[in-house]
């Protein structure tokens, strides 16, 4: 298992070359030479579509540009051959051309390497073009599962529907856009019932007695809402 942290202008250390972080993993996990992770790195280095890689190994993170450290990143996570990587918010602070880069070489990599991907991401266009699956969380609590394309067309949980119904591209013609009511509940708050209550247009007072169960409706879609059934929000509790 390995990772790509969220920003990559912060993500290297600034006073070791490319080289030298891009071998430390390789060297520890593997038990190999110095020039042998050396020969890997620069591998690794070209898979990512990284130029001149034997030069690059000695150059510093503040000579590339935001895109090739966000390839260095996923140079260095794949180095060890992981079977799954996360990948936290890894497009941030890229221009849009470059995150349909990085997006695309990370699918083609996953392919390439046999690997899965779990994507932590605010941006649903992102969702959209690379995820097969989406667990949508809020409050650190998952609250609806589906396959992509059920999520999109068909949001069950309140929350994912605001979440939908906040994309400025379905807020077209002047209309004022979409924002769901109130705030996050702060890290630690102590909640008895449903997290979203505060925030939820159908919450009624059983909901704020006891929090709702994510109930599994069929093999990939669940909803933590005590109105919540396959067709959306219904009028009573869903036994």
């Amino acid at each position: 298992m390995s990772m790509i942290f969220q920003e990559p202008m912060t993500s290297l250390n600034p006073v070791y070359t490319l080289g030298k972080q891009l071998t430390e993993g390789i060297i520890l996990h593997q038990g190999i030479s110095q020039k042998e992770a050396e020969a890997k790195a620069i591998d690794m280095m070209k898979k990512v579509e990284i130029p001149r890689p034997e030069q690059m190994l000695k150059s510093y993170p503040f000579e590339l540009s935001g895109g090739m450290r966000q390839r260095i990143m996923i140079a260095m996570a794949l180095s060890c051959n992981p079977k799954l990587l996360i990948a936290d918010e890894p497009t941030t602070a890229l221009d849009v051309t470059v995150q349909a880069q990085i997006l695309d070489l990370m699918n083609a990599l996953k392919d390439e390497l046999d690997m899965a991907i779990i994507l932590i991401t605010h941006d649903l266009g992102v969702v959209a073009e690379m995820c097969k699956y989406v667990y949508v969380m809020y409050a650190g609590q998952i609250v609806e599962t589906a396959a992509i394309d059920d999520l999109l067309d068909h949001p069950l949980h309140p929350y994912t529907q605001g979440l939908l119904n906040s994309m400025p591209e379905r807020w077209l013609g002047g209309e004022r856009l979409y924002s769901i009511p109130g705030t996050v509940p702060p890290p630690g708050t102590k909640i008895t019932g449903c997290k979203f209550a505060d925030r939820c247009q159908y919450c009624t007072q059983l909901c704020r007695m006891a929090p709702p169960p994510l109930r599994r409706l069929d093999e990939h879609r669940s909803v933590r809402c005590l109105y919540c059934n396959g067709e959306g929000v219904q009028g009573g509790a869903v036994s």
